[in-house]
């Protein structure tokens, strides 16, 4: 494959400053309107939308199971907001904030209760907020999307914003930070900075363990911005891409290819070269092997014997995808044995507009049959211009063009992939949400569906929506779906935290079984498993046999048939009598019967002897019955009864089948001679 080389038509400035976006325009706000379902959703669980809905939905909800919101600034004043993040986690992961020399950090499981101003905040819901909520009807107007633009006469105070300081603070000596991304773990952070750098900091100490890109040494970056980086599954190493167009990848534990480790060290493991201009999203793409093999098959391509071997060492595969100002977005093979970077490339895909941002969308987690075999593959959104494009990263096919309704430049996008749960019900019923979230330098935070039926129908319907005063500069959600965090370019962060459930039981401790006993010994058996590579071996309960199955795995074959006729279901005595039938002891069922035992089987045969569904066992078993129980005939009032309502039945079965059999002659002789005369 040829590199890509640089075109005057593909480069592109930097988008310069915006000034503040205070309402929509009249044709952008026109015939827009939020989906009724997933708008009062949103507005209930999020208390995103238009303000005075936010007031009437919410107006019942007790202060305890509310939406809470909180706005504040940085540390770093009115420097843009460039990258949000959370910590993996779970409610109580730290959120990453990058805006100017330093990277802030709120909040953590790790932070002692009460002593965080973000987590206190959230959890009882700040004073700023229930001021701003006083006031706004009096000093603001709202627009369509829930905007909030000042009156004439009226300025903005820091009364609006919250104080609150940050847990901790990790600078970048004195380097402007440009990204900021966590680790799985959330142990540790990744910045990108202006001056080329990529440091791997320690979240809690906040000490700086490894700076890479330095341009001391060759092979490093060229004190060109790093825009944007991205953890590999691993935890090892970390992909990062800049202002000159190249994508690296730094392996953090040591044991580079192409130089050192620590301060001094500036060798990438692996340099990825083909775009034209700067790289200003990454992503990595986690997969199978087997469902990457099974599509690589589909395309034809081949593949070597070490290749194929390779795919059977591990069941995880990583994909590194990388957007860029020249229009394209490039996916990597890292793990491929190529040695250039341009080599490794598996597709290119053309977005025809600067690409701001990436989006993973996973594959959708489903017992049900699958309809679709992209159901099956990670899905790649991009953003660029007001454009998104969704796409199937393997073979670089685009699934679906979508010109969204902002006004301006998407800048940032994330995923909401949620189960609504028991308590929402009353608005939805229970079904996983993946909704795609897109914030612009317009102000306006829209949301659209993400359903696969949606995307292949060539259809992106907009669900619901908000207006903030300042431009949106970058979006993240946390990992339990439950902290939607905003920044802006005017520094201002906004994090709506999801409505509180009815709180739990609290879990009793854990007590240690006293060794000797059934619980001692049984311990363990039903911990669950917290890697998701773990192959978790089902236990089948023993299925319980009927009545009937007992007694025929004890060859008591008469017993078995009447526990079949005493359930008075024919289904299930014609099952057992075709069982009998098959083990050749239907006569043996059958015989050495009294009147009662016999009037069971025979009232049976009578009643359903003439049905076309049982008629072809049951004449079988009425031949043994007069077999078996012929010579009984005057001997027994109760056996002659039953032998006479046989008869009555056969015979009027009879009766009826010649008269069918007659009509069947006349119909044949009609339409023959209808035939006839129409021939001739």
């Amino acid at each position: 494959m040829a590199s890509f080389n640089s075109s005057a038509q593909l480069q592109h400035k930097a988008p310069s400053t915006t000034k503040k976006v205070l309402s929509t325009t009249s044709q952008l706000s026109a015939g827009i309107e939020s989906d009724p379902v997933f708008g009062t959703w949103w507005i209930r669980n999020f208390g995103v939308g238009q303000r005075q809905k936010v007031k009437y939905v919410t107006r019942k909800a007790a202060p305890e199971n509310r939406y809470t919101s909180i706005r504040f600034k940085t540390s770093s004043g009115a420097t843009p907001i460039v990258d949000l993040n959370f910590a993996g986690g779970g409610s109580a992961a730290a959120l990453v904030v990058a805006a100017g020399p330093r990277v802030s950090l709120y909040g953590g499981a790790n932070r002692t209760a009460g002593t965080s101003d973000f987590g206190r905040a959230l959890k009882a819901g700040s004073a700023s907020q229930r001021r701003r909520e006083a006031r706004e009807d009096d000093e603001e107007s709202v627009d369509l999307f829930g905007g909030r633009f000042k009156k004439k006469g009226n300025e903005k105070s820091d009364d609006s914003l919250d104080d609150i300081d940050a847990d901790r603070k990790i600078n970048t000596g004195g380097q402007i930070a440009e990204c900021a991304s966590h680790r799985s773990d959330g142990k540790l952070v990744a910045i990108g900075t202006r001056g080329g750098n990529v440091k791997i900091c320690d979240v809690n100490s906040r000490a700086t363990l490894r700076t890479f890109g330095n341009a001391r040494s060759s092979g490093g970056g060229d004190r060109k911005a790093v825009r944007s980086t991205s953890w590999l599954r691993d935890g090892k190493r970390v992909a990062a891409g800049g202002d000159d167009g190249v994508v690296r990848v730094w392996n953090i534990s040591g044991g580079l290819k192409d130089g050192g480790i620590g301060d001094e060290g500036s060798g990438a493991e692996i340099t990825l070269r083909g775009h034209g201009d700067k790289v200003t999203a990454i992503k990595v793409l986690t997969f199978r092997k087997d469902e990457a093999h099974h599509l690589m098959k589909k395309k034809g391509q081949k593949r070597s014997r070490d290749e194929t071997e390779s795919f059977s060492s591990s069941s995880w595969s990583q994909h590194v995808i990388s957007g860029s100002y020249d229009h394209t977005i490039r996916v990597w093979d890292i793990e491929s044995e190529k040695e250039r970077g341009v080599d490794r490339c598996v597709s290119i895909m053309d977005h025809e507009d600067p690409v701001q941002a990436l989006l993973v969308i996973p594959p959708a987690e489903s017992d049900d049959v699958r309809s679709s075999k992209l159901d099956s593959i990670p899905l790649l959104v991009s953003a660029g211009g007001t454009t998104l494009k969704i796409w199937n990263p393997f073979n670089g096919s685009c699934l679906g063009t979508f010109q969204t309704k902002h006004a301006k430049t998407i800048t940032s996008l994330c995923l909401l992939d949620a189960t609504v749960e028991s308590e929402d019900n009353e608005i939805i019923p229970s079904q996983r949400m993946r909704h795609i979230i897109t914030g612009g330098l317009d102000g306006l935070l829209r949301i659209h569906s993400a359903r696969l039926d949606d995307i292949l129908s060539g259809n992106l319907p907009f669900l619901h929506g908000m207006q903030i005063i300042e431009p949106i500069s970058s979006l993240a959600l946390s990992p339990s779906m439950e902290r939607l965090a905003i920044g802006t370019t005017s520094g201002i962060v906004v994090v709506h935290q999801r409505r509180r459930t009815a709180a739990a039981k609290p879990a009793r401790e854990y007590e240690e079984p006293r060794h000797g006993t059934y619980a001692y010994f049984n311990r363990g058996a039903h911990e669950k498993s917290h890697d998701t590579d773990d192959y978790l071996l089902q236990h089948h309960k023993k299925q319980k046999l009927s009545e009937y199955d007992l007694l025929l795995r004890k060859f008591r074959y008469g017993d078995a048939l009447d526990a079949a006729l005493a359930k008075r279901q024919p289904k299930v005595v014609i099952a057992v009598i075709e069982e009998l039938g098959k083990r050749m002891g239907l006569r043996i069922a059958l015989s050495n019967r009294d009147e009662e035992s016999l009037d069971a089987i025979m009232s049976f045969t009578v009643r359903f002897i003439d049905d076309p569904q049982y008629c072809s066992h049951l004449t079988g078993v009425a031949h043994i019955l007069c077999d078996i129980y012929g010579s009984l005939i005057g001997q027994s009032p109760v056996v002659d009864e039953l032998f006479a309502k046989l008869k009555d039945r056969v015979s009027n079965e009879c009766v009826t089948q010649r008269m069918i059999l007659r009509m069947l002659g006349q119909i044949d002789l009609v339409t023959t001679q209808a035939t006839m005369h129409s021939s001739s």
